[in-house]
C-alpha cells in the first residue's frame, strides 16, 4: 500500500513541494488548510487525486502515512495536540516531517504523545530546511531524522524524493546542525539579495538604466554559481579575476580594508545565535 500524504498548511513552501513531487509516490494526497481564503485558491486549481480539508477531524491515520507540518512554528503545538487526538489506537501513528525553523524533533514528540502511554511504536519525526528557492526548483533542503522501525528502512528514501523535487538535499547527522543550515541556505537568499540590489544600485548610479543593471548583475550571481560549483579554492580564483593594479584589485581592496568578510561572518554568526535562540526543546 502507498503511503498516503498529508499538508497540514499549504503556504508558499507547501505549495511549491506540492507542485513538484511526484504524486505517484502516494496512495493518495490531502491537503488541510484552515483558511478560507486559501482553500477557495486550492480548489480553482483542480488538483488531481487530491483531497482538500478544513481540518484533520475524522481523519484515522495509517503508520505508513506521511504528515507534512507546513504551519508557522508558533501553530506547532496545537497542530501536534489534534494529531495527538487522532491516534487512538496507539499503534497507527503517522510520520512526520516538520519544515518549521526552530521546533526540535524532541519538542514535536512531546506534543504529539502527550497523555498517550503505551505507545506500541516509536514516532518517526523528520525536519527539512528548504528555503526560498524551492519556488524555482533550486533549493538546497537540509534534512535531520531517521526511522526507528525495521519496517519504515526505506522512509529515508521516500523523504529524499519529496525534497530532491524542489532541488538539492542534504542530510545531516546532529539536529543542531539544523541552526547552522538556517543561518547560511535558509537565511542565505536573503544575504544573495541583499548583494543584488546594492549591485544594482550601484549600477543605476553610475549611469546605467535599471533594467539593463538588473540583468547585468542577475546574470553575473547565475554565472558565478555555476562556476562556483567546479571550484575548490576561492581565494585563488579571486586573484586570478582580480589582476595586479586592475578594477577588481581596487574594489576587492576597499572590501578587505573595510574587513567585509569579518562582518559578514559575524551577520552569519547573528544568524545561527538566533536560531539556536528561538529553537524549542
Amino acid at each position: 500500500m502507498k503511503n498516503k500524504l498529508y499538508f497540514i498548511g499549504y503556504g508558499n513552501m507547501a505549495e511549491a513541494i506540492y507542485q513538484r513531487i511526484d504524486k505517484k509516490l502516494f496512495g493518495k494526497i490531502f491537503l488541510i488548510e484552515k483558511n478560507s481564503e486559501r482553500r477557495v485558491y486550492i480548489n480553482e486549481k483542480n488538483y488531481k487525486k487530491t483531497q482538500v480539508l478544513k481540518e484533520l477531524n475524522g481523519i484515522k491515520f495509517n503508520n505508513s502515512d506521511i504528515v507534512l507540518l507546513a504551519v508557522k512554528p508558533n501553530q506547532i503545538k496545537s497542530v501536534c495536540e489534534e494529531i495527538n487526538s487522532l491516534i487512538l489506537g496507539k499503534k497507527d501513528i503517522p510520520i512526520i516531517i516538520s519544515i518549521a525553523a526552530g521546533v526540535t524533533t524532541t519538542a514535536i514528540k512531546n506534543f504529539i504523545i502527550n497523555n498517550l502511554t503505551n505507545l506500541q511504536n516509536d514516532i518517526d519525526i523528520f525536519r527539512a530546511m528548504p528555503n526560498l528557492c524551492a519556488r524555482d526548483g533550486e533549493a538546497i533542503t537540509g534534512l535531520y531524522g531517521k526511522s526507528k522501525q525495521i519496517n519504515k528502512s526505506n522512509l529515508t528514501t521516500i523523504i529524499s524524493k519529496i525534497f530532491k523535487s524542489i532541488g538539492e538535499i542534504l542530510w545531516v547527522k546532529k539536529e543542531s546542525d539544523l541552526d547552522i543550515v538556517t543561518a547560511i541556505s535558509g537565511s542565505g537568499p536573503a544575504y544573495i539579495f541583499y548583494f543584488i540590489d546594492t549591485m544594482i544600485k550601484s549600477a543605476v548610479e553610475l549611469g546605467l538604466d535599471k533594467k539593463n543593471a538588473k540583468k547585468l548583475v542577475i546574470q553575473t550571481v547565475i554565472g558565478s554559481g555555476k562556476a562556483g560549483i567546479s571550484i575548490d579554492n576561492f581565494a585563488e580564483q579571486i586573484s586570478k579575476v582580480a589582476s595586479k593594479g586592475g578594477t577588481t584589485e581596487a574594489a576587492i581592496n576597499l572590501l578587505n580594508k573595510k574587513n567585509l568578510d569579518v562582518i559578514f561572518t559575524q551577520a552569519i554568526k547573528a544568524a545561527y545565535s538566533k536560531s539556536k535562540e528561538i529553537s524549542l526543546p
